[in-house]
């Protein structure tokens, strides 16, 4: 769904998707959205990030544009400074955060969510009148 959400806003040049059970180790795995726009827009972020403000959540969430892909994680596995999604201290809160199955289970709630709302604002831009 996610893909499919963030594709109505513009063509995608890549997208990694984190979410559901682990295909092997079947624990759940801390939901997260990396993707690229072929062409990315202050309006397309400022929808994204509208989506993240006015969906009720579980647990904070984010939107890191500090590099050529963005993403939208949860502000837990994310560090702070200029490049919150820097590796490998990324890989080792999303380590951490994995090990708390209960928060797995609300932030993948959350994601759902947060991609229902933002399918509803771009059907809205779309077509503002309901035409």
């Amino acid at each position: 769904m996610a893909g499919e959400t963030l594709r109505r806003l513009g063509a995608l040049e890549w997208l990694k998707l984190s979410a559901g059970s682990h295909p092997d180790r079947g624990h759940l795995q801390v939901p997260y959205v990396g993707w690229r726009f072929a062409e990315p827009s202050g309006e397309k972020l400022q929808t994204i990030e509208d989506a993240v403000r006015t969906t009720p959540t579980q647990v904070d969430w984010r939107v890191d544009t500090s590099r050529r892909n963005w993403l939208l994680a949860p502000a837990r596995i994310l560090g702070n400074g200029a490049n919150p999604a820097a590796s490998p201290a990324f890989d080792e809160r999303v380590e951490a955060a994995t090990r708390d199955q209960g928060f797995c289970a609300q932030a993948l709630s959350d994601l759902d969510a947060i991609m229902r709302t933002l399918g509803e604002l771009t059907a809205v831009q779309e077509d503002p009148h309901g035409d």
